[in-house]
């Protein structure tokens, strides 16, 4: 049996909200008391695994200590297949990154035990 899991999602562009963030520092605050611990980027959630310049972007410059403090802590990166295909056209994604289809992220929501959305708001 699979053990159970907490998954955070993230489907806005990190350059655009304070939120994701703060998601993220969510996400390393349950990988230290929670396992496993799966971080998913849908949509322009993706982003955040491209060269940021926080200080240009307005964004706290931790930003870009935090996925590697997160896989450190054995954090599981999964990203959404089309979305990697649409924002790294002319790149390679980073190699610890795990591509996921339509069915595999509907299957990673199924079995966690706890979702936690860090979702693009309208506004």
């Amino acid at each position: 049996m699979t053990p159970k899991h907490v998954l955070f999602v993230y489907s806005a562009s990190p350059t655009t909200h304070l939120r994701f963030f703060e998601g993220l520092r969510m996400a390393l605050g349950f990988s230290v008391s929670h396992r496993p611990v799966i971080l998913l980027l849908v949509g322009e959630g993706v982003r955040v695994l491209m060269p940021l310049n926080p200080a240009v972007l307005g964004l706290p410059g931790e930003i870009t200590e935090v996925i590697p403090l997160l896989r450190e802590l054995g954090v599981k990166v999964c990203a959404e297949s089309t979305a990697l295909d649409t924002f790294f056209l002319d790149r390679s994604f980073p190699d610890y990154v795990v591509p996921v289809a339509q069915d595999d992220i509907s299957s990673l929501l199924a079995e966690a035990e706890i979702v936690i959305p860090f979702l693009r708001r309208l506004e």
